[in-house]
């Protein structure tokens, strides 16, 4: 067990637990976890401390932190929230090495809560007392009969145990999600409700649940994060010890993000960019608690597709069309099969059935289960398919048990997955449930839940197969100019410090006021475009500062003087610093790459189409910066256009090694000034044609301030 875990070992295997502010009233805040810990079998000591009461549940009460008479690492504390900090610092006191700090009225109520969590931080770093919450509703830790809750789920001490750990920022849709889970079957091993997050937050346990070694997989609920990158290492830790991270997001929504700044006062930024940053870092995003259980049921049985292609196999037509059309949605393939796995299925399927894919292979399975056998055998024996699911309908017992042979038998012969969807009550067949649970094969209650989880697995798989880890450090260039706070740079020199990093401009040439435009651009080739210079118009295009395509040089003479006039009449203060003569370009794709500095992510790099895409399709993808070669490469494979870049409907092939390279050349330019630089945003990026590279046509950055 690493360090890192380690540390949390005093909250999940305490050996001792004190309930400050404890209540003799055990169905209120201070008295359910004593009534949970005892019912639970908490084998440790449980301190109950309020001096009102000499005894609560028969366990006596003691008057102080101070009085407490033995070993205890673990402290409940259900106190008012100003008395919260004091109970902290007596805690460190004594020895006491965490605290669940049940109580509300903190930060998430804003103004004096606020203030009363800055004292609650304080106190626990002075006192060296690590903090869960507050405003939480607490944590089990099932294996060591840990019930350090209240609520509801205060009264689930049957929850089975298994390896299943989970961490969320709120408790009611987290333990629902236990609960949830325990119902399927699947065994929890660690849960922590973590609320505002005062102290210890939501990435920091998602780390040590991972390096636990009885733990498999991890899933959370999130509301927000305040460090997103830390987020992302667990993301990657997640990824290099083979233990899936599965997350899903409160607050993706405008409502949903005012409704969890309220909740637990978690910042919410961009989804597109948290989305983005998840998938990179390896984390496997889920909708809602059902999917979350289904996919945790699904990576129990431990096997990963090589690919997304799919082979079904039911009993009802029907329910191979549901799973299909769910299947397509969700992204995996259904390919046809091949042609000696068809001649097999032909064999064996009566003819009112059908051997593509899905096969049906009808009701004949009531009656002779060597069919199945066959078809599940042919199936996974098909190189083409990755995973194999079988669509039961509601089959019942004592067929169901048949079938459950026929499928385990199945599998001991191929490592690849197999998915049962069965919609029977389990009481009509408790037999076929329990093989099919002991043999380690999920099952599924509707078609649509079957292909959504296989879905889950080939996503993850690819994920895996593509995975590469986030950097942390990158060897930094020393920035070439301190930028101004809050001014932004205007286009000419935007560009100077691209230029500087390899993403060089058209040809073109600044012309001041006081120069001779002729003279400035005698060496320039005709068309040509003119913009307005001002760091106080950073969006010329609706100031009138921009003029295409002017074929001489009287034309250009007269755009220049009327980009001045336009931007003089848009905003008379505005600093004119000249104007920029451009070579037209007209052979290239335009593309938009910029930067935005996110509150969680910090720089993040932003790559789309330009014009319609960017405007109306919103043809965007986003990667945390800094980003290599590969994943540059990546962003672009994720847009909706990315065959026009190579060369859709007789188009030339576009230079996407060149794009690439600025891509990555500006993801280092955002790394390195990244406490300088809010955002930065070239637009257009014109792509020209393969072995003719890149041009920056326009650009704009804006510093931080």
């Amino acid at each position: 067990m690493s360090e890192h875990s380690e540390r949390f070992d005093a909250l999940f295997q305490p050996r001792g637990i004190a309930v400050i502010g404890a209540s003799a009233d055990l169905t209120r805040i201070g008295g359910q976890p004593i009534q949970a810990l005892l019912a639970a079998g908490y084998a440790g000591r449980v301190y109950p401390v309020n001096p009102k009461y000499e005894a609560i549940a028969g366990i006596p009460c003691v008057a102080d932190i101070a009085n407490i008479d033995g070993p205890c690492d673990l402290a409940i504390v259900a106190v008012r929230a100003d008395l919260a900090a004091d109970a902290i610092i007596k805690c460190g006191a004594k020895g006491i090495k965490f605290a669940i700090v049940l109580s509300g009225g903190f930060r998430e109520i804003g103004g004096n809560g606020k203030a009363l969590e800055e004292t609650l931080i304080a106190a626990g770093r002075k006192a060296g007392v690590r903090i869960i919450g507050p405003n939480c509703q607490g944590m089990l830790a099932v294996h060591d009969r840990v019930f350090a809750v209240f609520g509801s789920i205060a009264g689930e001490i049957g929850l089975r145990a298994g390896n299943v750990s989970l961490c969320f920022q709120s408790g009611g849709v987290g333990f629902a999600i236990a609960t949830l889970c325990d119902s399927l079957g699947i065994g929890i091993r660690h849960c922590v409700s973590t609320g505002n997050e005062a102290d210890v937050k939501a990435p920091e346990l998602i780390e040590a649940l991972l390096e636990d070694p009885k733990t498999a997989m991890v899933g959370t609920y999130l509301e927000g994060v305040a460090d997103g990158r830390a987020l992302m290492a667990a993301g990657d830790k997640a990824m290099r010890l083979g233990k899936p991270l599965l997350l899903w997001k409160g607050g993706k929504s405008e409502t949903g993000a005012k409704a969890a700044a309220s909740h637990t006062a978690q910042l919410t930024g961009s989804y597109d960019i948290f989305r983005a940053a998840c998938r990179q870092a390896g984390i496997i995003e889920v909708e809602d608690s059902e999917e979350m259980a289904d996919l945790i049921r699904a990576f129990s049985a431990g096997r990963l597709p090589d690919g997304r292609s799919v082979g079904v196999i039911g009993i009802s037509g029907g329910m191979g069309i549901v799973f299909a059309d769910a299947a397509i949605a969700h992204g995996l393939e259904l390919p046809a099969f091949s042609d000696t796995t068809v001649e097999t299925l032909t064999r064996i399927i009566p003819s009112f059935g059908s051997s593509a894919n899905p096969a049906d292979v009808t009701a004949s399975v009531f009656n002779d289960t060597a069919i199945l056998t066959q078809a599940i055998q042919a199936i996974l024996d098909d190189p083409g398919i990755h995973q194999l699911c079988l669509l039961l309908a509601s089959v019942p017992d004592p067929i169901a048990t048949q079938n459950a042979e026929v499928v385990i038998a199945a599998a001991t012969r191929s490592s690849k997955p197999i998915l049962i969807g069965w919609s029977l009550k389990r009481q009509r067949a408790e037999n076929a449930y329990a093989l099919f649970e002991a043999a380690g094969i999920p099952i599924f209650h509707t078609p649509g839940r079957t292909a959504r989880a296989a879905a889950g697995l080939a996503r993850y798989a690819g994920m895996k197969a593509s995975h590469r880890p986030t950097p942390t450090a990158i060897q930094s260039r020393t920035p070439v100019q301190q930028l101004k706070a809050g001014v932004a740079l205007d286009e000419e020199s935007s560009k100077q410090l691209l230029a500087s990093y390899g993403v060089q401009a058209p040809r073109e040439v600044l012309v001041r006021p006081d120069q001779k435009l002729a003279d400035r651009i005698a060496g320039l080739d005709y068309p040509m475009v003119v913009k307005i210079v001002s760091e106080d118009i950073p969006h010329k295009t609706e100031a009138g500062g921009v003029i295409l395509n002017l074929p001489d040089l009287r034309a250009v003479e007269l755009a220049a003087a009327r980009v001045v006039a336009n931007a003089e009449n848009y905003k008379p203060l505005a600093r004119i610093g000249g104007v920029l003569i451009s070579e037209m370009i007209a052979d290239a794709i335009e593309m938009i790459v910029g930067t935005v500095n996110d509150d969680a992510f910090g720089p993040v790099i932003v790559v789309g189409f330009g014009g319609i895409f960017a405007e109306i399709l919103k043809d965007v993808a986003y990667r945390v910066a800094p980003c290599d070669a590969a994943t540059a490469r990546q962003m672009l494979e994720d847009l909706q256009g990315y065959a026009v870049l190579n060369g859709a409907r007789g188009r030339p092939m576009a230079d996407v090694d060149a794009l690439v390279s600025a891509i990555v050349a500006v993801s280092n330019l955002a790394w390195d000034l990244r406490d300088q630089i809010k955002e930065m945003d070239i637009n257009p990026l014109l792509v020209r044609p393969k072995g003719k590279g890149v041009l920056a046509a326009d650009a704009l950055i804006v510093p931080v301030g």
